[in-house]
């Protein structure tokens, strides 16, 4: 976490859109925990303590524990409202996804095995595509991360690669290389804004 927290910093003097948040505590980390399905992977922890989370608004955000949980609390009253990954696409998208709210493409019950299986930690809005797709950076039960690409006009193939990953779960790969690409993506993005 230590390089990733030096690739921030020089980031955040680089670029303003880039901020740290506050390193968590272990309580606000044990508060997140319970609105997760899975167990917080280790890797997970040790980034919210050291480094809290990565906000922009612009270019992605890993939500701090403290964010998540002001996020949870402002969607109490959906019914699309858990971290997991379908109910973290209809909140990126302002809580208008009507293909997961109606049940369209997936059924109330392989909603609920997904949410469980891939809690979803943060997003990037991808510009390639005239900002119509996201990222959503997820784990599994494993600990391994991935950032899974949906756009919006294709959501029954975001449907059917989780339908997929239910049987195989996430590819092997640690939280460190899933922010190092996204990284070096933001930083690809915001050089062609300067």
């Amino acid at each position: 976490m230590e390089q990733i927290k030096t690739r921030l910093s020089v980031c955040e003097l680089e670029y303003d859109e880039i901020k740290e948040a506050t390193p968590a505590t272990d309580e606000e980390i044990d508060r997140l925990a319970s609105h997760f399905s899975q167990p917080i992977p280790e890797q997970l922890k040790a980034f919210y303590k050291t480094i809290g989370g990565i906000e922009s608004e612009e270019i992605f955000s890993i939500f701090s524990p403290q964010s998540l949980l002001s996020n949870i609390e402002r969607r109490s009253g959906f019914v699309h409202k858990s971290t997991g990954i379908i109910d973290m696409i209809v909140a990126f998208w302002g809580n208008d996804r009507p293909e997961f709210q109606e049940f369209e493409l997936l059924t109330k019950e392989q909603t609920a095995k997904i949410n469980e299986a891939f809690p979803c930690i943060g997003w990037i809005m991808a510009e390639e595509d005239g900002c119509e797709s996201g990222e959503y950076i997820i784990f599994d039960q494993n600990g391994n991360f991935m950032n899974l690409y949906s756009h919006q006009d294709d959501l029954g193939k975001t449907a059917n690669q989780l339908l997929k990953m239910l049987e195989t779960g996430i590819p092997e790969r640690t939280l460190k290389s899933v922010l190092q690409e996204l990284f070096e993506r933001a930083e690809g993005n915001l050089s062609r804004w300067d």
